[in-house]
């Protein structure tokens, strides 16, 4: 489908080969200056998003598998469960509670003379990097917290015997052990924010900030449908995917530095902070945390699901439970529902089993070819959904697979089998191949090894990827 999106930008008609060669898309594409302006910004807020995000996740991961606190289960379901509401659904309810002038809390606010000042304003770019933290962090926690969970507390412990403190430790020993992990989860949500479109779409309402994916959406989808535009500007996302994936692979090349499970790993103990205060503090901002990112979203959604129209405050709503009744009694939404749960359940393990199947025969049996296997696996992340949809669409839709579940499934495991390559290598990178060598030794099979020595530490990052697909 990829090659297919990209060989449409030299044709006029990309249904029909033969309907002729042009060069419009690509020369609107690469030569225009408004264009590699709104590039050059999409990357900035997309690096900005990375960085950002990923520190907040490293220190979330770290004060659940490093602190000992009362309630760190509960507390890790906290921190990963926004993520299980998408960013389209998420920015409705956040339209009405923050638009200004409009939004409930708004509304609120001025109902008690607060200048609208310091009102929430959802319609600009601090409201689009807002609403993209609340499925940012949680990819962020589950890519570094994975990695915390398998890194030798040992170094730690010499460490802290050292006379070193928590934040020396944790910053001198425990952040380089976790470098591949901490640069594949800033890359990933980096790529993922650049391919974002129905957020930026919905709050940049003013047009005071474009990002690129929107312009790509409307090449595809817009009034005037311009395909090659549409082919050309996913090629320039994906030049700058495989810029940071080379620059990614070029610094975790030499994995034998990033090794923290080996036959001579040490136990981690969690260390006690030295003020109650400092856990009523990290349990507080958790509190705050889940309470922004989740429960006034979901709150809002079924506050707006219970009322006949679209509110400008709670006073105003008329509760009724129609809507609901309609969606549970509906033939389509439950079809819906069953063919979503199919979905959630087949393509996170083809995804995940053919993530694995590459990392491993690139990092650990060094075959031929393996390499670009890998970065041919890492290319549908560069591209929005709706590129490769328009792909899929025009390759399978002269055949049987069209318009069924099968070709959806296809779609998404092709789309969504990189997070599994990111996740499940940042679990090899830490694992010493002498173990599979020492179980190699001792006479066991390539299967046995694996279901004895690789699965159970690369539980968690198997798990992590399942869980984000």
């Amino acid at each position: 489908p990829l090659a297919y999106v990209l060989l449409a930008a030299f044709f006029k008609d990309p249904l029909r080969l033969s309907s002729g060669v042009t060069l419009g898309g690509l020369e609107e594409a690469y030569t225009s200056t408004t264009m590699y302006r709104v590039l050059g910004e999409s990357i900035v807020l997309a690096a900005a998003v990375g960085v950002i995000y990923t520190a907040i996740g490293t220190y979330l991961a770290w004060t659940t598998s490093r602190v000992r606190l009362c309630g760190a289960r509960a507390r890790d379901i906290l921190i990963v469960a926004p993520m299980f509401l998408t960013p389209f659904v998420t920015t409705i309810a956040w339209v009405w509670l923050a638009t200004p002038g409009t939004g409930v809390l708004n509304k609120a606010l001025s109902a008690i003379h607060v200048p609208s000042v310091l009102q929430p304003d959802v319609l600009s770019t601090g409201g689009i990097i807002f609403v993209l933290v609340t499925y940012s962090v949680p990819y962020a926690y589950l890519f570094v917290g994975g990695a915390m969970q398998r890194a030798d507390g040992s170094l730690e412990e010499a460490s802290r015997l050292c006379g070193r403190g928590n934040g020396y430790t944790a910053l001198r020993v425990l952040l380089p052990m976790l470098r591949g992990a901490l640069l594949s989860s800033a890359l990933f949500i980096a790529i993922l924010t650049l391919g974002e479109f129905a957020v930026p779409a919905v709050l940049d309402q003013r047009g005071a900030f474009t990002p690129f994916a929107v312009y790509l959406y409307d090449a595809v989808s817009g009034y005037q449908q311009n395909l090659p535009l549409a082919a050309a500007l996913s090629s320039e996302l994906m030049i700058v995917c495989l810029v940071g994936l080379y620059f990614y692979r070029r610094s975790v090349r030499a994995t034998q530095r990033f090794i923290s499970v080996s036959g001579r790993r040490g136990a981690s103990s969690p260390v006690t902070l030295s003020s109650r205060w400092s856990a009523v503090v990290i349990w507080i901002a958790t509190t705050i945390y889940a309470f922004v990112t989740l429960v006034i979203p979901l709150v809002s959604l079924i506050l707006m699901s219970l009322t006949s129209y679209f509110a400008p405050s709670l006073s105003a709503m008329k509760f009724s439970f129609s809507n609901l009744w309609r969606a549970v009694w509906t033939n389509e939404v439950r079809t819906a529902t069953v063919h979503t749960v199919e979905l959630a359940i087949v393509v996170p393990l083809a995804a995940t089993a053919l993530g694995f199947g590459i990392v491993y025969l690139s990092e650990r049996l060094k075959l031929r070819g393996a390499g670009p296997l890998s970065y041919l696996g890492s290319l549908p992340i560069a591209v929005p959904g709706i590129v490769m949809g328009v792909g899929l669409f025009f390759i399978y839709v002269r055949t049987p697979l069209y318009a069924t579940l099968p070709l959806l499934a296809l779609g998404f495991v092709a789309a969504y089998v990189t997070h599994a390559i990111r996740l499940v290598g940042n679990g090899f990178h830490q694992i010493d191949p002498a173990l599979e060598e020492a179980s190699r030794i001792c006479g066991a099979s390539r299967g046995r090894t694996f279901v004895r020595v690789l699965a159970p530490l690369l539980r968690p990052s198997l798990l992590s990827a399942m869980v984000l697909i």
